[in-house]
């Protein structure tokens, strides 16, 4: 598979800003019920405490959180395979909510990246039966990374695709090269026509705070590789349990707007160490995050423009 490269700008506008960042920066010190696949607004999960649901996304397909994170699960008639189990506590929640609609073993558990975040409670489901699995680069990084916490996975794979065939289900994992964090795991449920999205889209919300792990010309990339597949739902680890093709489209073009707001404050001669809070976009405003982690999202995009990091 050959990964299509984001061109962040010419060389005469890199030249410029690399030269504007060396003369602005030397002297600077820096129980379960079964629910629609909707939730509430993140505002109303933030006020008050965490209730978990099991949504119903697709054929045996479920979203199982709290309004703000979610995991996926998949029941077969083979078995069970949850993606990414997060903290311990969430993970003994989200078996008890599987057992609350079938008594099929647990069979894996993928996890979707290396964050500790997201492979907090594997060992819940390792107990219970499951095989863990992950992309290998997510699993060389937890092995270079020890935390007593996390169960390394079992089982792993390479390349560019693995697929996992379960109970009459065809569950494709995806990787398109760096984006967050290590050996990032896209899924598609073949027959439902079903993406599950870790951290990669949040609907309708700006890039968590200083977009920690992202590499944003790569997230940009690798949202335009998950366009192109087919599906018709997708489903998320944060925000809302699932949603529409859309909200991929949208959380690219947030980069894109971004990076072009960048942009054009350099060409307006805005100083460097002023461009992130100069930068403004009210396609956004209404987004959450927009008002505290705008200028944070900007300084990383900058950084990445201007020194590649």
């Amino acid at each position: 598979m050959k990964f299509a490269r984001i061109h962040l700008a010419s060389s005469s506008v890199l030249s410029a800003l690399a030269l504007t960042i060396l003369a602005a920066c030397a002297p600077v010190t820096p129980p379960p019920t079964v629910a629609p696949a909707t939730a509430p607004p993140a505002t109303e999960a933030v006020s008050q405490a965490p209730v978990y649901e099991l949504f119903e996304v697709g054929d045996g397909i479920y979203s199982y959180g709290d309004g703000f994170i979610y995991s996926g699960i998949v029941v077969t008639d083979d078995g069970v395979i949850v993606i990414d189990p997060m903290s311990s506590q969430h993970a003994a929640l989200t078996l008890e909510a599987i057992r609350g609609i079938t008594e099929q073993p647990m069979r894996y558990v993928i996890y979707s990246h290396n964050h500790w975040d997201h492979v907090g409670g594997g060992k819940v489901f390792k107990d219970a039966g499951a095989t863990i699995i992950s992309h290998v680069d997510a699993r060389d990084w937890l092995l270079e990374h020890p935390n007593p916490d996390v169960v390394v996975p079992d089982e792993v794979w390479e390349g560019n695709r693995h697929d996992i065939s379960l109970g009459g289900k065809t569950i494709e994992l995806y990787f398109f090269g760096p984006s967050h964090g290590q050996g990032m795991t896209v899924t598609r449920f073949a027959e439902d026509r079903i993406v599950f999205l870790a951290d990669i889209v949040v609907p309708n919300r700006i890039g968590f705070g200083n977009l920690p792990d992202f590499f944003p010309a790569e997230w940009e990339r690798t949202l335009t590789e998950v366009e192109a597949l087919d599906f018709e739902t997708a489903m998320f680890t944060h925000g809302e349990p699932s949603g529409p093709p859309s909200a991929v489209t949208q959380q690219r073009e947030y980069i894109q707007d971004l990076r072009n707001a960048i942009f054009a404050e350099f060409q307006k001669g805005t100083p460097f160490l002023e461009i992130p809070n100069a930068v403004r976009l009210p396609k956004y405003e209404a987004w959450a995050g927009y008002d505290d982690w705008l200028a944070l999202n900007a300084w990383r995009v900058l950084m990445e423009i201007g020194i590649g990091w």
